[in-house]
């Protein structure tokens, strides 16, 4: 019987799992879970954090997922992995595998800020135990500054609001969400949210003077309780350490292979293939791990499988604000404002590079597939796609499959 190790209890891992048993019905799998608790969807923290789920509700599967797939796990932390010997050392104990998937993901960026160990309540938000803390800290109120304009902050702030309406958000950034945003609609979530959040942007932070963060332009804000949501690092070192080819993340083939035989990796820890740009980078995102996952598992178990379509994808809703993207935002421009709606495509050669959607997100599912697949589009076409309304732009025999909005490996 084949062995499988999969290193971390992600998303990822899910679709490894999945990957494998969907090729090898009796596979041996054991997952070493780093959070010793069992799978659960991390983008569910800021809902849980806002009462709109319960905490048990965050096991998506169940808190018997892996029971029920027959996987044993292991509450612990990956110390070691040892290719010649083929094992994994985790408290102290080793793992043998035949195939090894690494899903260790990411950790937050905490900076070396000066007079951050001053603070006397301070959070980062990316995982339950993350959300549990905070959570605990704001049943007692008060002011919260969040460091961090990202998507990261600006869920954590939505979560925040259940607690208390004083949230300030500063970034050195000049707009909300700027990896998933324009200037245009940079400005538009601003001014949307500007009620709700006390936005400092383009802000230095330079040091904390106790519960008090002074800024370069020297502003100061006092808060009780500080979240620092400046964004993730992969978590590269258990493979780095062995002789993986490693640049922001592990970088990996089309089939979610390393350099090192017998090894996969898949989720944040990665750089893999972004098929709008064609070049290797992180993408750090649910769907792509999902996919990467998968892709992983089923090569694992000996089925050939690729994963090329992946692309920068972002949906979200803040506030009731409805904000949509995917692609790159490069090439020339179109863009339509309906009301209290916003969108715009951006095509270069004649071919959807990205688009980005706020409010009414109409359509969103087939203009992603216009981006992964090249599809060369029209002047008339553009038109019709902004509207949100005509699908005559594809072929007859595609509509029905482009209506499905699935994409499968």
């Amino acid at each position: 019987m084949k062995k499988y190790v999969l290193i971390g209890g992600s998303i990822a891992t899910k679709g490894a799992i999945e990957g494998i048993l969907s090729v090898d019905k009796s596979a041996d799998i054991t997952v070493i879970c780093g959070e010793k608790r069992p799978l659960y969807s991390r983008p569910l923290i800021s809902y849980a954090l806002e009462k709109k789920t319960t905490d048990e509700k965050m096991f998506f599967h169940g808190e018997d997922y892996y029971e029920k797939k027959g996987v044993k796990a292991v509450y612990g932390v990956a110390e070691k992995v040892d290719p010649e010997e083929k094992v994994v050392i985790a408290e102290g104990k080793e793992y043998p595998y035949d195939e090894l998937l690494v899903a260790t993901g990411s950790k937050p960026f905490v900076p070396p800020i000066k007079g951050l160990e001053s603070v006397t309540k301070k959070h980062t938000f990316y995982t339950m135990d993350d959300m549990l803390a905070l959570r605990a800290d704001l049943e007692k109120g008060g002011k919260v500054l969040i460091v961090g304009a990202g998507l990261i902050g600006m869920k954590c702030a939505e979560g925040v609001k259940e607690y208390t309406d004083d949230i300030v958000i500063a970034d050195m950034a000049p707009r909300p969400l700027p990896a998933a945003t324009t200037p245009e609609a940079g400005a538009i979530v601003q001014e949307r949210l500007s009620s709700i959040i006390d936005f400092r942007l383009n802000a230095a932070l330079d040091h904390f003077d106790g519960n008090k963060a002074v800024f370069g332009s020297g502003e100061e804000i006092e808060f009780d309780i500080l979240v620092l949501a400046l964004g993730v690092r992969p978590q590269v070192g258990l493979l780095k350490e062995i002789g993986a080819e490693v640049n922001r993340g592990i970088i990996v083939n089309e089939k979610m292979q390393t350099n090192l035989p017998h090894i996969y990796a898949a989720g944040d820890v990665v750089e893999s293939y972004e098929a709008v740009g064609e070049s290797k980078r992180l993408l750090q995102l649910f769907p792509s791990a999902y996919l990467g996952g998968k892709t992983a598992g089923k090569n694992m178990a000996g089925e050939e499988c690729v994963f090329l379509t992946d692309i920068p994808m972002n949906a979200t809703n803040l506030f009731g604000v409805r904000i949509t993207s995917a692609g790159l935002f490069v090439g020339e421009k179109t863009e339509v404002t309906v009301g209290e709606d916003y969108r715009a495509l951006y095509a270069e050669g004649g071919v959807i590079k990205g688009f980005i959607l706020i409010g009414d997100s109409t359509r969103a599912g087939i203009l992603t597939d216009f981006i992964r697949k090249k599809r060369p589009i029209g002047e008339s076409d553009t038109k019709e796609l902004l509207a949100g309304r005509d699908l005559s732009v594809y072929p007859a025999d595609e509509r029905r499959a482009a209506l499905g909005g699935k994409y499968e490996i």
